[in-house]
């Protein structure tokens, strides 16, 4: 590859506010050399999808009960109208943008978390081969949540999660996560911290000035940087310019801080 994959994941809770400047700044990194591959989830409309059906969402320690029919309406939401919706806006600002999920070309490879879950899977395998091809002919892939296992079954899988591993497998040095607030901040939510080592954000964590729905946010982010992943970026995806000049820059060591910009540039 004569560029370096960054994996942007897309949260669903920020999927409906998302700021136009977004897919710019997607066409951005490219021009910094920087390829993007977009890993997305859909919870929230999952669930009001599920609601105008008839069916209850249920969840068992913050993840989603799959049952079939559950697991029908998560392919339908995240690989047909979520995917295609983020593939169409991407198209529209100009980028060359194809649509997948971890099923296709065995990206994904899952095995059942555990029966009380239903179709909820966690991956066992990563293929890539498929997303570097379309790297390789200029397409940006924007990957829905969902993997499969070697018998056929097709599973819902965490985005968090599917991020992480493609990005691992990717050998990408950074994942930027978008969501729906501006980056770290302690407690008082005055300041955004501009960069933080994982050992800052337990500290904070067990002095409780990160709390409430920070904790997942960032132990999510945390869970990101391992492997070849230097640095995990969380950023509002409703502001402009969330993908190269705000958010809070989660390194594996010191550096020197400045806009996201900067980092992406090197």
């Amino acid at each position: 590859m004569g560029f370096q994959p960054a994996v942007i994941k897309l949260g669903g809770s920020v999927l409906e506010r998302l700021h136009p400047s977004f897919f710019q700044g997607c066409g951005q990194l490219m021009e910094e050399g920087i390829h993007p591959v977009i890993v997305h989830g859909g919870g929230p409309e999952i669930s009001r999808v599920q609601q105008r059906l008839g069916f209850t969402a249920r969840f068992v320690d913050g993840l989603r009960v799959t049952d079939d029919s559950g697991l029908k309406t998560v392919e339908m939401v995240l690989a047909g109208r979520v995917n295609k919706r983020l593939v169409a806006d991407l198209q529209a600002a100009g980028h060359a943008a194809v649509g997948l999920s971890g099923v296709d070309g065995g990206l994904l490879e899952v095995k059942q978390r555990t029966p009380a879950l239903g179709w909820v899977g966690d991956i066992t395998a990563v293929r890539p081969r498929l997303l570097v091809d379309l790297m390789n002919a200029g397409w940006i892939p924007v990957v829905a949540s969902l993997g499969a296992d070697p018998a056929g079954q097709r599973y819902n899988v965490n985005a968090d999660t599917a991020a992480g591993a493609i990005t691992r497998a990717l050998k990408a040095e950074r994942l930027i996560m978008v969501t729906d607030v501006p980056g770290i901040h302690k407690g008082d939510g005055k300041k955004v911290l501009p960069r933080v080592t994982p050992a800052e954000i337990q500290q904070m964590i067990q002095e409780e000035t990160i709390t409430g729905g920070m904790i997942p946010k960032v132990e999510a982010a945390l869970e990101g940087l391992t492997g070849s992943v230097d640095e995990v970026i969380v950023t509002d995806g409703s502001q402009s310019d969330c993908l190269t000049q705000k958010g809070t820059r989660i390194v594996k060591e010191v550096a020197t801080s400045g806009p996201v910009s900067d980092i992406c540039a090197k």
